[in-house]
């Protein structure tokens, strides 16, 4: 991944919520008090993910504080998971760079509460994880 590309594509969150950039390298890392968002690559892939860097009553130790946009937007869309294929209309950019586009486009739409500082949607994710396997509470 290209990190100037992600920072040109989430810079939003530092104009816009007042998170700070604390890693310019990959991952690409952006911070508040209480919430990371860090854009990473690997394996091929890019993926995004949210980390909660206190504990509240429902996302405590030993308890996952990191979950995935993906399941940041399932929790708030139900139907069917924004299509990736709605940026093939921008050819001139190569499909990393579209991926990005598409991953800051769903924070923007899905995260603005949880990038104001509201964990409720977080709390509640974990909540539901642990009712899936409540021997991992």
């Amino acid at each position: 991944m290209n990190p100037l590309a992600a920072q040109s594509h989430f810079d939003f969150l530092i104009r816009d919520f007042g998170f700070a950039r604390t890693s310019e390298k990959d991952p690409v890392r952006y911070d508040t008090a209480t919430l990371y968002v860090e854009i990473w690559s690997g394996k091929g892939e890019i993926d995004l993910i949210f980390g909660v860097k206190i504990d509240t009553e429902a996302i405590r130790p030993f308890v996952s504080h990191v979950f995935s946009i993906a399941e940041i937007v399932r929790y708030y869309k139900t139907g069917p998971f924004p299509a990736f294929d709605s940026f093939s209309a921008v050819p001139e950019l190569d499909k990393e760079e579209r991926f990005l586009i598409y991953l800051a486009s769903l924070t923007k739409k899905y995260c603005g509460d949880i990038l104001r500082g509201d964990l409720t949607p977080l709390e509640r994710l974990s909540q539901k994880r642990s009712a899936k396997h409540p021997g991992n509470t």
